[in-house]
């Protein structure tokens, strides 16, 4: 053999141990850094994911609570209605269907996106609004065969109603979609009282798409987790044929072994990984909370992946050593490179985004789990990308909103310290942006008891609307104002964001009206009775019929006057006094006993049963009920009033009717707009538009129930223990 030969079989040896050692050496370290790398990336991952779906169901939450707003504020300013967007179990459409103008406007700028399938409003009384007409008309079919549907009765409205606050509900079988839905709902008030919940459906089909779109190449999938432990997002979940109303059970990870073990920081709120046993198979368990549905994201990621990927490895590596003994130390040093590098990559793009960077993406080369997590990672970005876009444009917007506003708009800590106020605030108060950050917010008050007073109202009642107090500028000029505000709580702390509006000026002109009311009034009255005596008067002596008839008539008109005069006093008392427990039976009986001569006169019986009732009104109440036995006499040509009384959930229901002729189709559409009347009637179509306001400043209502017979009911608050 020759001296080369022997030579190259020498090197050969000398190279098998650095050419098995190295290889060794380069998997072995491959291992750990793979692991080490790709937990830190998935946990990244993970905590970017979680912020993301945090934006989306804030976004839903922000559109409801909105929508909810914007029927407080507008409620009772429709003019019109569509029914095929609206529904009632009984087949009625109460006077409220009229607001159907804004509530339609509001349901289609809130429902604008693609994962909403419903999006509606249902009152207390039971009538409901909703965005889609063929859900709507399918209600009607069903209530038509008997098989009528009470939205009242669904978890989502009794949830929002018991809770009191926004909710999201547990997942059920969708009366719409027949799919399993989520609905997040939440309360609207009226005049402080509750009125209803607005809701908008989320298919989970959506959120199963969006949720466990990372699926790591087949080797793991994620979970959506509330706070108790149910399952609300599981790839495993389906419909499994129930109907709309049979209850679908969720899973729970505590019933689960090896994902109970996670419990620990779903119920904890808090984020941490652990390695978990799932059917006889070990999982990378990664858990982060989702603080908008008080939930949990968790990862479940197969252990093995990482095995699998340095054993294709380590096959290459054992290729290569057979191939090439001569440059298999580069080529293991190189493809050890090709193993690490996009793992670092990945690594330094993740840090970058945690930094806030989301313009940062990652390359995809290749087929392998490392791509594809790239890849997932890469649509994750674009998506929180165009949701903080949305974020930004609405902060600007709010922006633009708070500081060109004309009233003041402020936000102040619990404990009285400004945290942000508009041009108009500092305006109205009469401090320098620096000054205003100085000082306490007691100190813009007239007496410092009030700010005390309008704490404890925010705590009880968590917000006010029109709330009356006077302000001390800095000059020391006290103006009246309302303040709107509404608690909120942020990182723990407890703020108040609110708007101010000066009513000075508005008090004022309104004091000089009534002033002025009173005296034209007064000085009218008085000239009514000086005429009305001297008709008396000429009515004593001796007169032709034509010129009796004649007297008759502007006796009658200058009458009629002195009514007119006596209900337009009414309206300047309006809110004077305070509201106290009156007697039902009381105020009915004066009434009548006012109208019972006339009454008898025409021969008009009029009968009530007493029920020993109290009521939050005030003394104008007598006058309510005056009205309506007044009309009766006067206008129906009826034989028999009949006055009774009931009780309904906290309400007292006065019912009157008569047996005249009723009211005609025309007038009943109106009856309570100003000056609405009777073609034939001489009053003033005051006397019913005058009673709805005083009766819904009690905090009740008006309704006609029904126009043939002249049956109206009205509803007065119950007085506490009655």
């Amino acid at each position: 053999m020759k001296f080369r030969y022997k030579l190259t079989l020498l090197l050969i040896a000398i190279s098998l141990i650095p050419l098995i050692i190295l290889p060794y050496t380069l998997s072995e370290r491959t291992k750990v850094e793979i692991k080490k790398q790709a937990e830190e990336n998935i946990e990244t991952m993970v905590n970017i994911k979680s912020d993301f779906y945090n934006h989306i169901f804030l976004d839903f939450r922000n559109r409801v609570e909105a929508m909810a707003q914007l029927i407080e504020e507008n409620w009772g300013k429709g003019s019109y209605y569509n029914l095929s967007y609206i529904y009632s179990k009984n087949g009625s459409y109460p006077e409220e269907i009229k607001n159907f103008e804004f509530i339609k406007q509001a349901l289609d700028i809130f429902g604008k996106d693609k994962n909403i399938t419903l999006i509606y409003f249902v009152s207390e009384s039971g009538l409901c609004f909703f965005n889609n007409a063929e859900f709507c008309k399918k209600l009607k079919e069903m209530r038509e065969r008997g098989e009528a549907i009470d939205p009242r009765e669904r978890p989502w409205y009794k949830l929002a109603k018991e809770k009191n606050s926004t909710v999201w509900t547990p997942l059920y079988i969708d009366l719409n979609t027949g799919k399993l839905t989520t609905t997040i709902s939440t309360p609207v008030f009226l005049n402080g009282e509750f009125f209803g919940v607005a809701g908008i459906d989320i298919l989970f089909e959506t959120l199963k798409e969006d949720i466990i779109d990372i699926n790591f190449a087949g080797n793991g999938y994620a979970l959506l987790v509330e706070e108790n432990g149910n399952i609300l997002v599981s790839p495993e979940y389906t419909e499994g044929g129930k109907k709309w109303n049979e209850t679908f059970e969720e899973w729970n990870i505590f019933d689960i072994s090896g994902l109970k073990e996670m419990g620990e920081y779903v119920k904890n709120f808090s984020a941490g990984r652990k390695i978990i046993k799932i059917n006889n198979e070990n999982y990378y368990a990664f858990s982060h909370p989702i603080e908008e549905i008080k939930g949990s994201l968790i990862f479940l990621i197969k252990e093995d992946i990482l095995a699998q990927i340095v054993a294709q490895r380590e096959i290459e590596y054992i290729s290569m050593f057979f191939i090439l003994l001569i440059i298999v130390i580069a080529v293991a040093f190189i493809f050890s490179r090709s193993l690490t590098k996009p793992i670092e990559e990945l690594r330094e793009v993740t840090r970058e985004a945690g930094k806030g960077n989301l313009d940062v993406r990652a390359k995809t080369k290749g087929k392998d789990e490392i791509s594809e997590l790239s890849k997932d990672f890469n649509r994750m970005m674009e998506e929180l990308s165009i949701y903080n876009k949305s974020l930004r444009e609405s902060e600007e917007k709010y922006r633009g909103i708070f500081d060109e506003s004309m009233d003041a708009i402020y936000i102040s800590t619990y404990e009285g310290k400004f945290v942000d106020i508009n041009n108009a605030g500092l305006k109205l108060l009469g401090y320098t942006r620096d000054e205003i950050f100085k000082i306490n917010v007691e100190e813009i008050y007239e007496k410092r008891e009030d700010r005390e007073k309008f704490k404890r109202e925010m705590d009880k009642r968590g917000f006010l609307k029109n709330y009356e107090v006077r302000l001390k500028r800095k000059d020391g000029r006290i103006i009246d104002c309302l303040i709107s505000a509404v608690k909120i709580e942020k990182d723990g702390k407890i703020y108040y964001q609110g708007i101010i509006k000066d009513i000075t000026e508005l008090k004022e002109a309104r004091k000089m009206l009534e002033m002025y009311n009173s005296l034209i009034r007064h000085d009218i009255g008085n000239r009514n009775q000086i005429a009305a005596g001297c008709l008396e008067l000429l009515g004593e002596s001796k007169l032709k019929d034509e010129d009796k008839k004649l007297l008759d008539k502007a006796y009658e008109n200058i009458m009629q006057s002195q009514k007119l005069l006596y209900k337009l006093s009414l309206i300047g008392r309006l809110g004077e006094k305070e509201l106290k427990k009156i007697s039902l039976d009381n105020a009915i009986e004066k009434s009548i006993e006012f109208h019972k001569n006339v009454a008898n006169e025409k021969g008009i019986k009029i009968s009530f049963k007493k029920k020993n009732a109290y009521v939050i009104a005030d003394e104008l109440l007598e006058n309510v009920f005056s009205n309506f036995i007044e009309n009766s006499i006067n206008h129906s040509n009826c034989k028999n009033i009949e006055i009774s009384i009931d009780e309904n959930n906290g309400y007292y229901i006065v019912r009157i009717k008569d047996d005249g002729k009723g009211i005609s189709e025309d007038v009943a559409k109106r009856i309570f707009e100003f000056g609405v009347k009777g073609k034939e009637s001489k009053g003033s179509g005051l006397g019913l538009h005058l009673s709805k306001i005083i009766v819904e400043g009690y905090g009740g209502k008006i309704v006609l129930k029904n126009a043939k017979n002249a049956e109206f009911e009205i509803y007065l608050k119950k007085a506490a223990n009655y």
